[in-house]
């Protein structure tokens, strides 16, 4: 049986390096609307097919209790390890030139060419760690950013599924459970993955993080407890939202704890329902310390006065509309043009739902277990934040803060992989179910986990990257569109103003000019308003120029004649049909100024 594992392992090793030559040998050669259906099918193949059989050997040999006598279930894991790293990667193997232009990354990455040319960061920037070290990376290496805004967030997903099985390990007295939790870590849940975005990096960090206050609540001794103080002044410089919720953990993780014995004094009706010990303060130094720094550093920007003001605004005058009013208004505008809200939250939102049932049922166990026989209280510990991280989302759908709810579903997700993890190791190992003799049975209980976590990575990969799939536009940003968007700045007539479909001139002004330089071109972020109108008005008029009073330059890109065509084909009659940008070549109000293939700049003159 060994034998035909190995051969198995060997055949589908191969089978990924002839895949993956493939795939590299077929690169992108111009916008694509969808990665998935541009990859080459064997690569696909190959992957689904390592996850399988990989996954499988990993869950047979923690049921089998063989984890110490066989190491096959260490290929099973480097196998699906690769194939978590091969996903995340795919857009470079691919060949994409630069990854979301039209935004946050083309910002960050203007900030650290900022800090490279003056030698300090802005003083207005909250959260300056990332762009200080890759500007010092930068200057030390001489690598190129568009090569580095593409690696280093593939460095730290890489890292996030490695610190989350350490984290695990530490927690777990099962060696099985810090195994899954490895796996479902490489089954892509978690999001953030590829923008080069402060938040997103520290996201990736927050595994390590929690792993340093477990270990700190363990040994009890000073070498702990200095990495940890180090990161608790690392993140709030690094990323205001992570910084919370590390103070979230830090505030929270005693409750469970303090909640099963209330529960066991009330049941004895002892008279101190509560008591308090020196072990229950350890976390306070630690929480102080960052709640202090944290106020410090961020009342230091005047985000945080208009953050308090926001949260006035909400609460007291009610001059914004709330985030779950925005919500509610985008799933009305959704299904006005015939999409299923269920079915796309079911695609987006799924894995995140099954984690959090998977959760639930781990949390019936763990009481029951630490309540019987004190055990697994570090893990439970964690559905203190777990708990209060997921109020905390449903309070902030009242508000109109910079940032949304769903910015939380990250770490519900992280700890959701750890409680499903020894949910399912648990049922693999159980051997005290006598009353169903179904569950004692291995031969049900391997293919139940398998599927489990073979769902998680397949329903997890399809929403990896934006596709017509989850009704997102692919954020590929072409060669083509960057050349065209750096001769439109070098030549143009800066009191022209600028219209088009999809085009961010700011974002990329952003990214390829300096600040001198922004300030002179004076573009918008995004278009807004300026977009051009639905049918280029060619339903209205047999001329563009005649929606206009002054001259106006206008981009149109490879995405705008894609967009409407793979992802939103439904709604292409009521905003651009293919038909539409082929009447831009004989439209007599408009002149040819520049094309390279994906990027073309036309001028709209005006009509009498």
């Amino acid at each position: 049986m060994q034998r035909f594992q190995k051969v198995v392992l060997i055949f589908l090793f191969l089978l990924l390096s002839v895949a993956l030559i493939i795939t590299w040998n077929t690169p992108a050669t111009g916008y694509e609307s969808s990665i998935y259906r541009s990859t080459p099918l064997i690569l696909w193949v190959s992957l689904i097919a390592s996850v399988i059989v990989g996954i499988t050997l990993i869950v047979v040999s923690i049921a089998k209790n063989e984890l110490e006598q066989s190491s096959l279930w260490k290929i099973g894991f480097l196998l699906v390890f690769l194939c978590y790293t091969i996903c995340l990667a795919l857009f470079i193997i691919r060949g994409y030139y630069m990854w979301c232009m039209g935004g946050d990354p083309a910002s960050h990455i203007g900030l650290i060419k900022e800090t490279l040319d003056t030698g300090h960061v802005s003083t207005s920037l909250i959260y300056p760690i990332t762009h200080i070290y890759l500007s010092e990376f930068v200057f030390f290496t001489g690598l190129d950013l568009v090569v580095l805004h593409k690696i280093v967030p593939l460095t730290f997903g890489l890292l996030c599924a490695l610190c989350m099985y350490v984290l695990a390990k530490a927690l777990f007295a099962n060696y099985g459970g810090a195994v899954l939790a490895g796996v479902i870590s490489c089954c892509l849940t978690f999001g953030w993955y590829h923008n080069l975005t402060p938040n997103a990096l520290s996201n990736m960090l927050i595994p390590f993080a929690l792993f340093l206050i477990v270990r700190f609540l363990q040994k009890r001794v000073w070498t702990w407890a200095v990495p940890l103080s180090a990161i608790i002044i690392f993140y709030p410089v690094f990323h205001v939202l992570p910084a919370i919720v590390l103070g979230l953990m830090l505030l929270t993780l005693w409750i469970p704890g303090k909640l099963v014995e209330v529960l066991q004094n009330l049941r004895e009706k002892k008279a101190f329902i509560l008591k308090y010990n020196s072990e229950d303060f350890r976390l306070v130094f630690p929480f102080l310390l960052l709640f202090s720094w944290f106020i410090f550093w961020i009342s230091s920007f005047h985000v945080f006065g208009y953050t308090i003001k926001d949260i006035y605004d909400t609460l007291a005058l009610e001059e914004k509309e709330s985030k779950g009013a925005a919500f509610l208004d985008q799933i009305s505008y959704a299904q006005n043009y015939g999409y299923s809200v269920i079915e796309q939250a079911l695609k987006v939102y799924g894995v995140q739902a099954l984690l959090v049932l998977l959760s639930l049922l781990a949390l019936l166990l763990l009481w029951r277990e630490f309540t019987a026989r004190g055990q697994n209280m570090p893990l439970l510990s964690f559905y203190g934040p777990f708990f209060v991280i997921l109020f905390i989302m449903g309070i902030l759908f009242i508000f109109n803060l910079p940032f949304g709810p769903l910015r939380f579903m990250i770490y519900i997700s992280m700890l959701g992989t750890l409680f499903a993890a020894y949910l399912l190791s648990h049922f693999l190992v159980d051997r005290k179910s006598k009353n169903n003799s179904l569950l004692q049975r291995t031969a049900f209980k391997v293919p139940c986990v398998t599927a489990v976590i073979i769902l998680l990575f397949l329903a997890s990969m399809l929403i990896l990257y934006p596709s017509p799939y989850n009704l997102g536009a692919n954020y590929h940003t072409t060669q083509s569109e960057v050349m065209g968007m750096t001769f439109f700045y070098d030549y143009r007539d800066v009191d022209i103003p600028v219209t088009g479909i999809t085009v961010a001139p700011g974002r990329f002004s952003r990214a390829f000019l300096t600040p001198e330089e922004q300030s002179v071109q004076r573009l918008p972020m995004y278009l807004g308003g300026r977009i051009v109108p639905w049918h280029f008005g060619y339903d209205r008029h047999h001329t563009l120029a005649a929606h206009y009073t002054d001259e106006i330059d206008m981009i149109i890109t490879q995405r705008d004649r894609l967009q409407y065509v793979d992802l939103f084909p439904n709604m292409a009659k009521l905003r651009f049909t293919e038909q539409d940008f082929e009447q831009l070549d004989y439209d007599p109000g408009m002149s040819f100024l520049y094309s390279n293939g994906g990027f073309d700049l036309r001028k709209v003159t005006t009509v009498v």
